[in-house]
This record gives structure tokens, C-alpha cells and sequence, in this order.
């Protein structure tokens, strides 16, 4: 055997058909013809314009004027003596240049932002809604406790109301014109069993009423007003009973009229609600 002949015995041609075997084991036929096709198909494949605009729209917009040297603009903001990193004008003006909004609608740009301000305010009355769902979603023992606050709120309402519309009346019958506990009288609050009719009448009560207390409110000092209505409930009513014992004798527990102080103390159980 010559030496220019090939040894098909030698180890290059052992490892060439160890490797062809191995292929062979792992792709069969079908495989590699599906794969051929695949391939075929890739190289066939012809992208929409709209694809291959979007394609070349993204990569010009990724690209800095600094690296395009065919940039005409940026060719004249060198002459004029523009410097790269620098903003534009004398002053701190932009580095960068204002990035392009694609806008995929054929709206006009007015009405593209009220449409973006209608969502952001329906956005805005959905969080609104979740905290109010939250909110009621509580525990039944805070659930219960909050509701014995606001029943033992609205009872003390309704108590101060009538302390204070009874010291109107008994101030009146003493001819006096005014007085500063008249300031405390609260709004009478209201029912949801009341019909549309009561609620007018009710309405025009309160607006006279609302009317006789900013007119008392003027005859005494801002700042003892405010601090009369600063305290609480319980204090301003504790104090509307405190006068009408002192001044008229009268016990807004007993509902009653006592000729003296001596007769009150003996005859009324005591000063509080507890008392009776």
C-alpha cells in the first residue's frame, strides 16, 4: 500500500464513524427532516412591513445621535459649537433629546389625555371603593363596639338637644335675651323612618334654628365659643344641666322644677343619670 493512499484502518476513520453513529442514534430520519424543514421555513420567511418597520423604529430610537455620524442635525449642532454631554443653551436645558410617544390610537392628543384622566379618576374610585370594602369587612367584636359608640354618640346628641332647647325656654320666660349655653345646641340628627314631608318641615326648623344660633354666636367673644364647643359631649352637657340646677333648680334627669336649692338637693336623687 502506497503512502498517499488513505489507511481506512487508522483511528481518523474509527473516530469519524464513531461520531456518525452516535448522530444517528440521536436524531432519527423524521427528526432531521422536520428539522430541515424548519429551517427552510425560517430562511423562507418574509417579516410584515409593519414588523420590519417596528424592528427598524426601536433600534434608531436605541441608538444616541452621538454614534450616528450621518446624523445631519447633530453635524450642525457641532458647527454652531455644541459639545457631546452637554445640554443645549447657556442655561441647564436637556442632555438627552425628548423620547418619541408612540400613540397606537388615531385620537387626537386632547382627547388622549382626557381618556388617560377618566382612567386614572376610575382607577382613583375603585382604590376608594376596596378601602371602603375593607372598612366594613371588619371583625364583629369591633363591628359591635363601634356601633355601641356611635348609638351612645347620637343618645348624647339627643340629650344635649333637649338640655339646651329647656334652658332656652326657661331663659326666655326669664326675659333674658341671649345666653352663651344657647351656642351648644347640636343638629337634631335624623331618622330614616321620617317621610319626605316631615324632612321639609324639619329642614325649615333647622335653617331658623341654624339662624338663632349664628345670631347668638355673635353677642359673646369667638374664643370662649370655641373653647365651650371644644369640649366633649359629656362635659357639654354635664355643663348644661350644671346651669339649670344652679340657675332655675330644675333637674334634667327628674324633668322637674324645684322651688329652692335646699328642695333639690333633698328631694332629686342626685346630679347624674345614674343617680336616678
Amino acid at each position: 500500500m502506497s503512502s498517499d493512499e488513505d489507511d481506512y484502518m487508522s483511528a481518523k476513520f474509527l473516530e469519524n464513524a464513531e461520531e456518525f453513529e452516535s448522530k444517528r442514534k440521536e436524531e432519527t430520519y423524521s427528526e432531521r427532516r422536520k428539522k430541515q424543514i424548519r429551517e427552510q421555513e425560517k430562511k423562507s420567511y418574509i417579516k410584515p412591513r409593519a414588523q420590519l418597520e417596528a424592528e427598524e423604529r426601536e433600534k434608531g430610537l436605541q441608538r444616541s445621535l452621538d454614534e450616528d455620524k450621518s446624523n445631519k442635525g447633530m453635524k450642525m449642532l457641532m458647527k454652531m459649537g455644541f459639545k457631546k454631554g452637554n445640554s443645549l443653551g447657556s442655561g441647564k436645558g436637556i442632555v438627552e433629546p425628548i423620547k418619541i410617544n408612540m400613540r397606537s390610537g388615531r385620537y387626537g392628543i386632547g382627547l388622549e389625555s382626557e381618556l388617560q384622566k377618566r382612567t386614572r379618576e376610575l382607577e382613583e374610585e375603585e382604590e376608594e371603593e376596596e378601602i371602603k370594602r375593607r372598612k366594613t369587612e371588619m371583625d364583629p367584636r369591633e363591628y359591635r363596639v363601634l356601633m355601641a359608640q356611635r348609638a351612645k354618640e347620637n343618645q348624647l346628641i339627643r340629650y344635649l338637644l333637649a338640655a339646651v332647647s329647656i334652658c332656652e325656654k326657661l331663659d326666655e320666660d326669664n326675659n333674658i335675651k341671649s345666653n352663651i349655653i344657647w351656642t351648644l345646641k347640636p343638629i337634631q340628627p335624623s331618622d330614616n323612618d321620617i317621610n319626605e314631608t316631615n324632612d321639609i318641615e324639619d329642614e325649615d326648623k333647622d335653617k331658623k334654628d341654624d339662624y338663632d344660633k349664628e345670631k347668638n354666636e355673635l353677642l359673646f367673644p369667638k374664643d370662649e365659643i370655641e373653647k365651650l364647643q371644644a369640649l366633649s359631649l359629656d362635659e357639654q352637657l354635664e355643663t348644661t344641666i350644671n346651669y339649670l340646677r344652679e340657675i332655675y333648680h330644675y333637674c334634667f334627669w327628674c324633668r322637674a322644677k324645684y322651688t329652692d336649692k335646699n328642695d333639690l338637693d333633698i328631694n332629686c336623687p342626685g346630679p347624674d343619670e345614674d343617680s336616678h
